[in-house]
């Protein structure tokens, strides 16, 4: 555990040298963020809090590379499932090492496997590690195997070894702590603490040795959480990662509870010597109240006594932005107060936050110049509504029946009958009501997600005052005559026949029609199930209609994957003119065309890959061979429909889009972020067929079934192959999906989806902003479908209302709850905006406005909180912050 390193002085010449290089590497405010960096990370720690999509990684690569080169260590505490994602910006960044990511007790504990050829480093040599936010997720108990606590009395007894002379008393008849890959790490953990006293491992070790009773240490359940030896083990699993000097936190608004696994990492595991510094990177720093600016500045370390005082000033800062939105026009008072308080907020958080957002974005700014009223309205809002007055009568009926099942039923006697008047605008509801267990069971990651990080509102309680008492007999007569009103709407064509969903679709479909892709996104699985069934459903019957090709020879029928009742439902929707006890024998028939152009493919798919490959690697050219050597007709079968659905439909592919395609869908299928990779750089013969072997069992997964994938749904139980698989189709303009429909949980943070799609509609009504603008940062992002439309539109001189919008529909179920929730939500949106953006004034009220007006706006847009280091690196790269630097 040697420390090496040269200084912040030596990482900021190396960060001004990379922002001065003349490459395309880094844009303008990259280049700006690097200087602002160089200049403020020797005095404390940073937040990146750059938006959604404006390329905060490269910005993180980059210090990270500064450190290393300078001799230092780096950490980098990333969410579960993005380890791919990160292992490739660091290559393109400059980082050639093979990195690996620590997930699990299992992975750590292998670096020491003594068996490995060749061996591997200890952690705590690495010059960079990346550890998962879910390592620190032990389940340890009474019954635990000691090879997963084993560590701590195991480094106790070297320590005493090393330090005393001898190992504890009873130390070699301990069966159970007869692990090699423990005994060895605890020794190499031993053996590589200096002695020198200012050592941060060192005196960890000393503590740690203090600390742990002997043979107490022992004990399996003393090792549970919140048990008196949890932390302990943690402190020695941290010491064998070693002592880091920068930590980079991902996503750093995540899990923001004390007991929280990245709070974990952060406060027990990760071991910083007393210069570290920490960067914490995120879109969104606070998303709901401004209490968060505690808890984000925190997570870098910034002291109790500057947190009290930041505190103080972001209260004043956000009393003074709800005074003057509301008397903008006519307070002067008002807003003098408002320019004063955001002056003292933005010099507290100065030294610590770095903020570009989307309108110094180079397409952003073209929009403003050639837009008719020069505004940043290059996101439009619509609202999908459905209106009550024109449902069904059945329909009207559930709708009244759920707002009086709520004034009867006492919330804590019937949870279904609690979510029906918040959610029945959703379809959740009438998906309970129909299917309580298994909607339940099905959205228990969504909700206990949204417990652990968003704050909801509970809908408004009716308390009975001012009518008359109920006997208990009457209060659930009632309850029961309600549910059963909502119950034959819900059974007369379920959530296929839900007005919103259908509305959604129709929505939806208008979009595909003008060759759009749509990413749908919504909280609960069984609407957005149905959802996805439905648009494939009526896909599948216009195609037919149309005699166009669908992948498709049968609808399914089984107990695993039944489409008629979608099929069904799609064909009364449709007035569809064909017999629907044929359609199996026209799908087949059209099949057979569609088969016949992958046979095609199929004859010669490993000869056209290898002639399209050319100086591709030659890891790539190893696994093609050991698919080839396979020598199964359903391995070429897989690989010629996979490639089929992402290459462009009807169209024969050249030899070199066969080999693109097929490197990419390895790239997606490589389960790289799920268990440790070996260094595969090298692959040999028997390593890649044993990697293609893995490889094709999830080609078959994938591939495995036909069917027609207009619409794809991503929700917890998605693996994460196939989150990548989707991710790359999506990304393709021309190939199926040509809608993603995606569980908030899963879809909001780490997929980028901007390539082929501008257009997001939000089935399900969030209660925080912050998600929001996750999700609607999915397409928003550097190279989006939007930018490059933009870019064809000012050329063609197609200016005012010709230009592209990114678009964003909200489905809107009039008159139930989910109106009352959209409202709660756009007034958190512009809260957010004016403490990220020192926006007080929303953009979409500013239309129309007077002379003087418009002034007023401009000045208190200037006076704006402002966190961008290109506003200081444009004058000289100095910063300043009311005259002082």
């Amino acid at each position: 555990m040697k420390q090496n390193f040269k200084g912040w002085s030596a990482v900021a010449e190396k960060l001004l040298r990379y922002a001065d290089e003349k490459t395309e590497w880094f844009n303008e405010g990259q280049r700006a963020s690097l200087r602002a960096i160089a200049q403020r990370i020797d005095r404390n720690g940073l937040v990146l809090a750059d938006e959604v999509g404006m390329g905060k990684t490269r910005i993180a690569v980059a210090l990270a590379r500064a450190v290393v080169e300078s001799g230092g260590r780096t950490a980098i505490l990333i969410p579960a499932g993005l380890g791919f994602q990160w292992v490739g910006e660091l290559k393109q960044g400059g980082i050639q090492d093979d990195c690996q990511v620590v997930r699990s007790l299992g992975a750590y504990l292998a670096a020491w496997d003594t068996d490995r050829t060749p061996p591997r480093m200890p952690w705590f040599e690495e010059r960079l590690v990346l550890v998962s936010h879910a390592f620190p997720n032990w389940r340890l108990g009474s019954t635990s195997e000691a090879w997963r606590w084993g560590l701590l009395p195991t480094l106790y007894a070297e320590w005493r070894k090393r330090s005393k002379g001898r190992y504890p008393r009873g130390y070699y008849v301990r069966d159970e702590l007869d692990n090699d890959w423990v005994h060895a790490a605890a020794k190499s953990i031993c053996d590589s603490i200096p002695g020198d006293p200012s050592n941060e491992a060192l005196r960890c070790v000393q503590a740690l040795s203090e600390n742990t009773p002997w043979p107490g240490a022992l004990e399996a359940g003393e090792y549970s959480r919140n048990e008196q030896l949890r932390p302990w083990l943690e402190r020695a699993v941290g010491l064998g990662l070693g002592v880091f000097d920068l930590v980079i936190i991902d996503e750093a608004h995540k899990s923001r509870k004390v007991e929280s696994g990245l709070s974990c990492l952060l406060n027990a595991i990760v071991l910083q010597a007393p210069h570290s510094r920490r960067l914490a990177m995120t879109a969104t720093p606070v998303e709901l109240d401004v209490s968060q600016w505690r808890e984000t500045l925190g997570r870098i370390g910034v002291p109790n006594s500057t947190l009290a005082e930041i505190n103080s000033h972001s209260e004043e800062y956000e009393a003074a932005v709800r005074r003057v939105r509301q008397a903008w026009r006519s307070s002067p008072e008002a807003r003098e107060c408002y320019i004063s308080a955001a002056r003292l907020f933005q010099k507290s958080l100065h030294p610590y936050l770095l903020r570009r957002d989307k309108r110094e974005d180079d397409s952003v700014r073209k929009f403003r110049r050639f837009s008719e009223n020069g505004l940043d309205t290059y996101r439009q809002e619509k609202e999908i509504r459905v209106q009550v007055e024109d449902l069904s009568l059945l329909w009207r009926r559930a709708v009244c029946a759920a707002e009086s099942l709520s004034l009867v039923t006492r919330q804590a006697e019937n949870p279904v009958a609690k979510r029906l008047r918040l959610t029945v605008g959703s379809g959740h509801a009438i998906a309970s009501l129909l299917d309580e267990t298994q909607a339940d069971m099905e959205d228990k990651g969504q909700e206990q997600y949204e417990r652990s990080s968003t704050v909801l509102i509970e809908a408004p309680s009716h308390s009975g005052e001012g009518t008359p008492p109920q006997s208990e007999d009457k209060r659930k007569g009632r309850a029961q005559w309600w549910s059963r009103l909502i119950r034959r709407a819900a059974e007369s064509g379920g959530l296929f026949e839900h007005p919103a969903i259908i509305a959604a679709v129709e929505a939806i479909e208008s979009y595909a029609a003008r060759q759009e892709k749509v990413l749908v996104f919504g909280r609960f699985t069984r609407p957005l199930r149905a959802l996805t069934e439905l648009l494939n459903a009526r896909e599948m019957l216009r195609c037919l209609q149309e005699n166009r090709s669908w992948p498709q020879s049968r609808v399914h029928a089984g107990r695993e994957l039944d489409e008629w009742p979608a099929v069904r439902a799609a064909y009364r929707q449709l007035n569809c003119s064909l017999d629907l006890k044929e359609i199996d024998s026209r799908l087949e028939r059209q099949y057979s065309e569609l088969g016949y152009r992958r046979e095609r493919l199929r004859e010669r798919v490993f000869e056209r890959i290898e002639a399209g490959l050319g100086g591709s690697s030659q890891e790539t050219r190893m696994i093609l061979a050991a698919a080839q050597s396979s020598a199964r007709d359903e391995t070429r079968a897989l690989i010629a429909r996979a490639l089929d659905e992402l290459l462009e439909a009807d169209v024969e592919p050249d030899d070199r889009a066969c080999a693109l395609a097929f490197n990419d869908l390895i790239a997606a299928l490589r389960d790289r972020d799920e268990v440790d990779s070996d260094r595969e750089a090298d692959l040999d013969e028997e390593e890649a067929k044993e990697l293609w072997s893995s490889l094709e069992e999830t080609l078959r997964e994938e591939y495995g079934v036909q069917r027609g994938t207009f619409a794809r749904l991503m929700y917890g139980e998605t693996k994460l192959a196939t989150r990548r698989t989707l991710q790359l189709a999506f990304n393709r303009s021309s190939s199926f999906p040509r809608v993603l429909v995606a569980q908030s949980m899963v879809g909001r943070e780490g997929l980028n989806l901007h390539q082929a799609c501008r257009v997001v509609v939000l089935l399900h009504p969030e209660w925080n902003p912050g998600v929001v603008e996750q999700q609607i940062g999915r397409v928003d992002r550097v190279g989006s479908r939007w930018a490059r439309e933009l870019d064809v539109a000012v050329a063609e001189g197609k200016l005012k209302d010709g230009l592209p919008r990114i678009e964003i529909c909200l489905v809107i179920f009039q008159d139930t709850y989910d109106e009352h929730h959209w409202l709660v939500l756009n007034e958190r949106w512009d809260d957010l905006r004016a403490q990220l953006h020192g926006i007080v004034v929303p953009e979409r009220l500013r239309s129309g406005l007077t002379a003087a007006e418009a002034e007023i706006v401009r000045q208190l847009d200037e006076a704006g909180p402002n966190f961008s280091p290109l506003r200081s690196d444009r004058v000289g790269h100095t910063e300043t912050i009311d005259g002082e630097p």
